[in-house]
């Protein structure tokens, strides 16, 4: 447990489940925090624009695939 977290709060009067589950979101709360700030991929798959070339009406492809359901 980080430091910080008991400073931030005096949660000494609650009951012992209760600190536990206190601690517990709070340590959720910090993962959830860190894995959001992660970096973006490096592979932005530019370099793949352009590359099929379709010979058909797009249109028409959508809407046999959208009648066979």
């Amino acid at each position: 447990m980080p430091r910080s977290a008991t400073n931030l709060l005096d949660i000494s009067e609650l009951p012992a489940p209760e600190r536990r589950e206190m601690r517990d979101f709070f340590q959720f709360l910090l993962t959830r925090r860190t894995t959001t700030n992660k970096p973006k991929a490096s592979y932005t798959f530019t370099d793949l624009c352009g590359t099929v070339n379709w010979k058909g009406d797009a249109v028409a492809a959508q809407r046999s695939l959208r009648d066979e359901w």
